[in-house]
């Protein structure tokens, strides 16, 4: 337990210091997309989904701190589920800084997942598929007025993009391979342009230590060029990220606590990526079976 106070305490400090410093968009043409990372960093891992399950999560960056409150529940083999982001970006001009706070872009999605009937090797296989759909409900033309100038602050995106997601879970009693392959259709806005293809990779460490289970994630990201009023956007892009992870389950539910680094950013446009800390806590909740 002191180990766990002691993770969380760091992670705290660093997020209030990142939450509070200055931060100003750079010259040029930034590219940002408020889902990207949810996206990625699923909260509720659906695949090892087996009762309804609450997880909200914290993320941390410099000049945006979200809330993710997202909610899954498991109808036998499928799964349906829903996240509503909560944001706060700060924008900077000369020696003024505010934020703005408000609702991001939701989103719904229903899941297939099942069991292969064989081993493969040693290892026990579980395989979902599943589709997203990411609604507008962030307020994309937001813009606050620091000094005298009106910086823009999206809350979302303005689209409604649809992601399809393939995942293989190979797991025995105490490691873990996750395979995720997923595909965002993009609908048309003016922040973000163009498809988007993602690759994750995860190695687990199970019970480690009592009741810690430690990650080592890789991601790609592929996004292709965009179309805007019959314009082609040059906005393909490759990522790599590493996103480690610690897990550790108490009575209250399942602590999480992870850490994206961007290690490889290849893009035509200007392109600002972050670290980003996130941390949570995932919460089975209990449900009759029948409601008289």
């Amino acid at each position: 337990m002191k180990k766990l106070i002691l993770i969380f305490a760091f992670i705290g400090v660093v997020s209030l210091v990142w939450a509070q410093q200055e931060w100003e968009s750079p010259e040029g043409e930034l590219i940002t997309d408020p889902a990207v990372s949810y996206d990625i960093n699923r909260p509720i891992a659906i695949i090892q989904l087996t009762k309804p399950e609450l997880a909200p999560e914290v993320q941390f960056s410099a000049g945006r701190q979200a809330v993710n409150i997202p909610f899954a529940y498991p109808l036998d083999n499928l799964v349906v589920g829903a996240n509503l982001p909560l944001q706060r970006i700060t924008a900077t001009s000369g020696d003024g800084a505010k934020s703005a706070i408000g609702i991001g872009d939701a989103s719904v999605m229903v899941a297939y997942l099942d069991y292969l009937p064989n081993k493969i090797g040693m290892w026990n296989a579980r395989y979902a598929a599943d589709l997203s759909l990411k609604l507008p409900t962030g307020d994309n033309d937001k813009e606050i007025n620091v000094n005298g100038n009106d910086i823009s602050t999206p809350m979302g995106t303005g689209s409604m993009d649809i992601t399809a997601a393939g995942n293989l879970l190979l797991s025995t009693e105490n490691r873990e391979i996750l395979a995720d392959i997923k595909y965002r259709i993009n609908g048309e806005d003016e922040v973000k342009f163009g498809n988007m293809l993602i690759l994750k990779g995860r190695y687990g460490f199970l019970d480690f230590e009592p009741n810690f289970n430690g990650y080592l994630g890789l991601q790609s990201i592929l996004v292709a060029d965009g179309e805007v009023d019959s314009h082609t956007i040059e906005s393909s892009m490759f990522l790599l990220d590493f996103a480690p992870e610690l897990h550790y389950l108490t009575n209250y539910g399942l602590f999480k606590v992870g850490i994206t680094i961007p290690l490889l950013t290849n893009a035509h446009n200007k392109f600002t990526r972050e670290v980003t800390v996130r941390f949570g806590l995932s919460k089975t909740i209990l449900i009759a079976d029948n409601l008289n």
